[in-house]
């Protein structure tokens, strides 16, 4: 079984976490008997398939319940339990507190990532709406989203694309990392032409609103944006972010210059669709 069946398996997943997946259905995308797709599967995530879509089910309805003011019943459906007292026993199985302590106590989670901000200006997005756009990607594990083994990655697309100026980069942030536990932190390396790799997937992203905010300069520093991004959203309240991944738009990047501070970089976060 190679990396392009089980990224396809995972694909899956994510776009159906919240509904019972036939074993045939994974059967039939993997190619493969449910009994070794598990094992596969387990080997390189270090979780069960059942497991996985259950893990999704509950960190996508943490995030809803801190993003947006959504009724708590409405979460527990929209992520796939069958009832607000499943949702709630399995979230404090998970998390140790309730989803209405979660949301109370909201706050709580961003403390110590924004203990050093606390005397920075805030940060301004721009509200956009911004089209569809096919792109072609790769899937790594990354350790709480460590530049190191997101910057190697890119180096191996680097050496396919050196100098291609209709390449456009992107990145997607699939867990929040404040949610999600280190070791199962995913992140998706996006180039909008096909690198003539099978290991590459596709898929669509963008086409809907959101809160575009800019990061100039190292991608070292790029955390210290997302702390003041947070600030800001946490102060006003006025913003409801959707569930769905934070996608970094490489505008300049370190491709085109070997100048630290020339780079940009678009951080979207998407709002939630009303």
């Amino acid at each position: 079984m190679d990396l392009e069946q089980i990224q396809h398996i995972v694909k899956y997943v994510e776009d159906n976490f919240h509904r019972n997946i036939p074993i045939e259905e994974l059967e039939d995308i993997g190619c493969y008997s449910y009994r070794n797709l598990q094992r596969v599967f387990q080997n390189i995530f270090e979780e069960t398939l059942g497991a996985f879509q259950k893990r999704l089910k509950l960190e996508n309805g943490y995030k809803k319940l801190i993003y947006t003011s959504d009724i708590v019943t409405d979460i527990a459906f929209s992520v796939g339990f069958e009832s607000l007292q499943a949702f709630t026993k399995s979230f404090k199985k998970q998390f140790q507190i309730s989803p209405t302590e979660a949301r109370n106590n909201k706050l709580k989670i961003f403390e110590s990532f924004l203990h050093d901000v606390q005397n920075k200006p805030l940060i301004q997005p721009e509200i956009v709406y911004l089209n569809p756009i096919q792109i072609y990607y790769q899937s790594i594990k990354t350790s709480n989203y460590n530049n190191y083994e997101i910057e190697k990655h890119w180096d191996k697309i680097d050496q396919i694309f050196h100098k291609n100026n209709r390449v456009s980069y992107y990145g997607i942030i699939v867990d929040q990392p404040l949610i999600t536990i280190e070791k199962h932190c995913r992140y998706e390396a996006c180039v909008t032409e096909y690198p003539n790799d099978k290991s590459y997937l596709t898929k669509e992203i963008l086409g809907r609103k959101y809160a575009k905010y800019i990061h100039k300069g190292d991608y070292e520093q790029i955390e210290d944006t997302y702390r003041m991004i947070y600030k800001d959203w946490l102060l006003k309240a006025k913003l409801e972010f959707d569930s769905s991944p934070v996608i970094e738009h490489y505008l300049i990047h370190d491709f085109d210059t070997d100048e630290k501070d020339s780079l940009i970089t678009e951080i979207l976060f998407p709002l939630k669709k009303i």
